[in-house]
């Protein structure tokens, strides 16, 4: 290991959209900024530009890649021409079309890259022709990047299995952690009467398992007619047309009474703290941020037995595990958690937190990061920094 050090050493982080950056690697991004490295976001950057460039991040807008050829194209010239323009001493990517094609333009261009697998979604299951392409191009992508980091031993092992990598080149980490002190429990006074609110919070898409949330709400009406249901999150058209929510169901299901429906938010807190119970009946995940999030406040949690969420909950002890396509089981978990008493459901959110502090601190992967950079550019790098100052430590648990 040499004695040089962070200063003007640049890092390109390319990222599916500026949000995700800016919710879920926010700790990451202040550390590396605290290390005098010169962060650069590459990403579709249409809001909270401004958010994130006062954490002394530069932030290029270089669009989304769907899955049309033009919009391929399009989105791979920004995407070399600005690596380079900035030319990066390293590259973090983070989702599939990122890491596909950041590491394939990396690897031309000779930057060192570290990969973050944060889920699959349809990945293995789609049919589509694009899927299939995918499937094709990714081990082609990743052959040559040295670490590719994990959030579940499923997604893993499934990369290995099908020679996408070989098991030298991967890591583990807890997804993107939680941080304790930003995610605590905010204790608010109820009127008994109000209804039970169920939450969901994500991006409107069918497998994050939205329709299944919606049909859970109109099987459970009929039942428990006041409770109320939910939904945070931005109607999303950056995926294929079959994966959206459109704005023209969505306002169906509004009009129906099936849900409530508020928006987008950078800071989900409040939302979080008002309900009885956050829900995410997704197909599959990395390791799901908001579950982590709830947990950390203390809320009782409804999530698929799939990967990415059987991991954060304890199923009966933290929250409840539904079949994953299963509007009716999930509608059957519901009442179940309707049926808790308070003091249950209560303890059930102590437990949450207790788990996500021992198991997923955000300290964890951003120390997981500094080293691999560390390793990679032949750095002397000091211990994690910022997340120390800003994270009381983690209590004997």
């Amino acid at each position: 290991m040499s004695d040089r050090n962070s200063e003007n050493i640049k890092v390109a982080v390319i990222e599916n959209a500026l949000l995700s950056s800016y919710t879920a690697r926010e700790g990451l991004m202040k550390e590396l900024v605290a290390l005098n490295f010169d962060v650069h976001i590459l990403t579709n950057a249409v809001e909270n530009i401004e958010k994130v460039e006062r954490m002394g991040v530069k932030v290029v807008n270089i669009g989304s890649a769907n899955y049309n050829p033009l919009d391929i194209s399009g989105y791979i010239f920004r995407l070399t021409k600005n690596l380079i323009r900035i030319k990066p001493d390293i590259c973090l990517t983070f989702s599939i079309r990122p890491t596909i094609w950041g590491n394939l333009i990396a690897r031309f261009l000779k930057i060192p890259v570290i990969t973050n697998i944060t889920g699959t979604g349809p990945l293995f299951q789609s049919k589509s022709n694009a899927y299939k392409i995918i499937r094709k191009v990714y081990p082609i992508a990743l052959r040559k990047t040295k670490i590719v980091f994990f959030q579940n031993t499923d997604d893993r092992n499934e990369f290995i299995k099908r020679g996408y990598v070989i098991n030298a080149q991967t890591r583990m980490i807890p997804g993107s952690g939680v941080d304790h002190q930003k995610f605590k429990p905010i204790y608010l006074e109820k009127n008994p009467n109000s209804p039970f609110t169920f939450l969901y919070i994500g991006r409107l898409l069918k497998d994050k398992g939205v329709p299944e949330f919606v049909e859970a709400s109109r099987l459970t009406k009929e039942k428990f007619p006041n409770v109320k249901f939910r939904i945070v999150g931005p109607v999303w058209k950056q995926n294929m047309k079959s994966n959206t929510i459109s704005e023209t169901q969505l306002n169906e299901w509004i009009r129906e009474g099936l849900i409530d429906y508020a928006g987008e938010t950078t800071d989900v807190r409040d939302e979080i703290a008002a309900c009885d119970c956050l829900v995410l009946p997704s197909h599959r995940e990395g390791m799901s941020n908001v579950l982590l999030e709830a947990a950390s406040m203390e809320k009782p949690t409804i999530a698929s037995d799939v990967p990415g969420c059987r991991e954060i909950i304890e199923d009966g002890i933290t929250g409840l595990l539904c079949e994953v396509q299963n509007p009716l089981n999930l509608a059957v978990k519901m009442q179940d958690m309707i049926g808790f008493s308070c003091t249950e459901r209560e303890e059930m959110g102590q437990r949450a937190r207790k788990k996500v502090i021992r198991e997923f601190d955000k300290r964890i992967v951003i120390d997981n990061y500094i080293r691999e950079i560390e390793n990679q550019l032949n750095l002397e790098l000091p211990p994690v920094t910022v997340i120390q100052e800003e994270l009381a430590p983690v209590e004997n648990l």
